[in-house]
């Protein structure tokens, strides 16, 4: 499925849930090509729609149904359409007329006041700051401006509903109508950690300076989530007749066997009063009823292993009453914390406590499936028969001291317990370790995991990406997620006057050739700075507030406390501060009388050096033998390069063609063993050696093993084309980058892939002892 396909079966998730009654007539207002009239007149996979006669209509020719011949709708659905009328409250009027009297009028709208637009999120009409916090007042402020919509706020569009007679159920959508995946009607408060189960999307992710995720459940407890939710799905009737549904999950975006709706009901007695509540797991595809029997087997396995389940059973769906083909597990609808939010209270009020449920925890993890080894060997310590890599905190209910587990989709054969033990605490420690006494590493260490830390969250992330298909969503996900680095960035430039930004943040490298570099800081940001620009300045000093790490080496240099700074001649140095939390190492250095100091910003792209234009190749000269300019400038590769041959030969030939200067990132032994997952035939200062005899190759550079992409190989390098070779040429994540290097003015040059000769070939031949 291609990236296209999948973000319109995203966009399906806002109505593929809903029980549609059989036969029903709809009045679609929206686009023929729109993902959701696909949805509703698809005929392919009919497991949740039932069969409708849907008619479609523009927004703008709405004024035809005015006087409409007297048929009604059963169904009217305008997500995000209406939005783009100047006379909202006229398409309302002439929806209600046509809307049957035991009908649903289904209208999504964005919310003005979404939290997202004050954490720096465009309007999606303006596609301009603030404007719809403002209520527009600048935005189409001039009769001669060219209105093309609006958002409302929730009570504007609740009273356009209530004075055409319509009742209404109100649902809150997150994190908005396009990416949803989790749906609140606004009388009811989850239990859920909505920071976990929401990953926030944006109209324009680069302009946003808060996460608006670490806000959700603060909204809650004050009573304005739902007032500022980034959208509304308003379910609107004359009768009341409303559904019983007060929460809705989705997983949409998955693949057709893992794509699921968990559905959370309140049911009701004769006279409207809430007396009970259940939860449905609803696959979203045909594909995924096979799935609800392995989830029920699952159950069983884990009870039979000793590990509290919450109950299921298989069902079949019910619509106004009557029975639906479309299978689903039903489950008691539980009223207890999360354990993830147990722990959370636990490391706040009881660490001691903490520790001994944690290990409690922990020890169900192991008995949760007999153990096939322990596999010493590789570091992999026990293995289960059976290993269930959801059986974490989030999908869990801590219940009259007892852990009850729910949601166990996954059964994987042979796998490590280390892996959930590893997401379990990382999923606890990103919640408690900031704001708690509890470090990370005595976690980690608790359960032997320090050693292979980076094995284990390799295995974890590999199964969650490719359940969530990250990888070939990459390309739309880096348009519309947050880039943290880039978040610091936005919040830093507020708190700063341009001029003493760019001083701070911009140029930190200006003016620094004829003094010392200092580095303040020991951290990832410090890492960072060395593994891209280390190279570039003598680093004189290494400093580190904390004792315990003064007198270490950091990338051969000894570190040492602040008053280092005492031994050197005022003028003579500047210190560059790579600490995230920086305002207090800035107090402490202008008490201490040091100006010159600058903060590294990970997401800056720094101005680097020019690259010297090389002596011509053969061929690149003019009529008149003069030098002939070159399409680019500074030219990037990057490989292994391993058992080195023509293929390589040829590409670099083409590079050098195209550019003045040829950069080859070459990749270090660690990495070929830890991303390429085999080991090199020729060591890397062999390989870098060939490679820099090579005529067309003026500077090669080893790849930092974890700052290994695209991106930051830009900031270091500062090229203007990234040559690749054609077998990537279809690679989502290839294209993601591909998309930003446009972004930014780089070209990235595919060249075709060397059919005859490859490394592996080679390798293969090797190992078959046939060369």
């Amino acid at each position: 499925m291609s990236v296209e396909d999948n973000v319109r079966e995203i966009q399906k998730g806002i109505l593929k849930w809903y029980p549609f009654r059989r036969g029903s007539r709809c009045l679609y207002i929206g686009d023929k090509n729109d993902a959701l009239f696909d949805l509703l007149t698809d005929r392919t996979d009919e497991f949740l729609l039932s069969d409708l006669e849907v008619v479609c209509c523009a927004p703008g020719e709405l004024v035809e149904y005015r006087d409409y011949n007297g048929e009604r709708f059963d169904y009217i659905i305008a997500i995000e359409s209406l939005e783009k009328l100047e006379d909202v409250d006229g398409a309302i009027d002439i929806l209600s007329r046509v809307l049957d009297a035991k009908g649903h009028m289904l209208l999504g709208f964005n919310n003005r006041l979404g939290i997202r637009y004050f954490f720096g999120d465009v309007d999606p009409h303006t596609k301009n700051l603030f404007d719809g916090i403002e209520d527009y007042r600048r935005a189409y402020s001039k009769p001669e401006d060219n209105f093309y919509g609006r958002s409302y706020d929730k009570i504007t569009i609740l009273k356009l509903l209530e004075s055409h007679g319509l009742a209404h159920q109100n649902y809150s959508a997150f994190p908005d109508l396009n990416n949803v995946q989790i749906l609140l009607r606004d009388d009811y408060e989850t239990n859920e950690d909505l920071s976990i189960r929401v990953t926030p999307t944006y109209n324009q992710a680069k302009t946003v300076f808060l996460e608006e995720l670490y806000m959700y459940d603060a909204l809650q407890k004050n009573h304005m989530l739902h007032n500022m939710a980034n959208a509304f799905l308003f379910d609107c009737t004359f009768e009341n007749n409303n559904l019983d549904i007060v929460q809705v999950t989705s997983s949409m975006g998955r693949s057709l066997e893992n794509a699921f709706f968990t559905v959370i009901h309140g049911e009701k007695d004769e006279n409207g009063r809430a007396i009970g509540r259940h939860v449905e797991k609803v696959p979203a595809y045909k594909a995924g009823c096979a799935k609800l029997d392995r989830m029920i087997n699952i159950a069983k396995a884990l009870k039979a292993n000793g590990v509290s389940v919450v109950d299921m059973q298989l069902s079949n769906r019910h619509i106004d009453g009557t029975m639906d083909e479309a299978k689903t597990i039903r489950m008691p609808y539980i009223v207890a914390p999360t354990a993830q939010a147990y722990f959370k209270e636990l490391a706040k009020t009881n660490e001691g406590l903490f520790f001994e449920k944690l290990d409690k925890f922990i020890s169900i993890i192991l008995k949760s499936s007999p153990h096939v080894g322990n596999d010493n060997e590789d570091n992999m310590g026990v293995l289960l028969e059976q290993g269930y890599p959801d059986l974490v905190p989030l999908n869990c209910f801590y219940i009259d001291d007892e852990f009850v587990f729910f949601d166990q989709e996954f059964a994987l054969d042979n796998y490590p317990a280390n892996m959930m033990i590893c997401r379990t605490i990382d999923d606890i420690r990103f919640m408690v370790v900031p704001s708690g006494s509890i470090a990370s590493e005595e976690l980690f260490e608790r359960y032997n995991l320090s050693d292979n830390l980076d094995k284990w969250r390799e295995i974890c992330w590999d199964f969650i990406s490719k359940l969530r298909k990250e990888g070939d969503m990459a390309q739309y996900y880096s348009k519309v997620r947050l880039d943290a680095n880039q978040v610091y960035s936005n919040r830093l430039r507020m708190n700063f006057s341009s001029e003493e930004y760019l001083r701070r943040f911009v140029n930190i490298f200006k003016g620094i050739d004829n003094k010392k570099v200092i580095i303040f800081g020991t951290g990832r940001f410090a890492k960072r700075f060395m593994e891209l620009y280390g190279g570039d300045y003598d680093v004189e000093a290494v400093i580190d507030n904390n004792i315990s790490r003064q007198g270490e080496d950091f990338y051969d240099v000894k570190i040492s406390g602040a008053d280092v700074l005492n031994s050197y001649e005022h003028g003579t140095y500047r210190v560059i501060i790579c600490i995230k939390n920086f305002l207090s190492v800035t107090n402490q250095l202008e008490k201490m009388g040091v100006s010159d100091y600058v903060i590294y910003d990970p997401s800056q792209v720094y101005e680097r050096q020019r690259k010297p234009i090389s002596v011509p190749l053969n061929g690149h000269n003019d009529a008149d033998g003069n030098s002939a300019p070159k399409k680019y400038h500074t030219g990037y590769i990057a490989g292994v390069f391993d058992l080195f041959h023509v293929g390589h030969l040829e590409k670099f030939k083409l590079a050098k063609e195209q550019c003045d200067y040829l950069i080859v990132g070459l990749v270090s032994d660690e990495g070929v063993v830890k991303y390429k997952k085999t080991t090199p035939f020729i060591p890397f200062e062999d390989r870098k050696a060939m490679l820099e005899a090579c005529r067309y190759v003026d500077e090669v550079v080893k790849i930092p093993l974890e700052f290994r992409g695209t991106r930051d190989a830009w900031k270091m390098y500062g090229f203007d084309v990234q040559f690749s070779g054609s077998d990537y040429v279809d690679d989502p994540g290839w294209l993601a980058e591909k998309e930003f290097l446009e972004q930014h003015g780089v070209d990235m040059v595919f060249f075709p892939y060397t059919e005859s000769t490859s490394s592996s070939k080679l390798k293969k031949l090797i190992d078959e002892k046939l060369i």
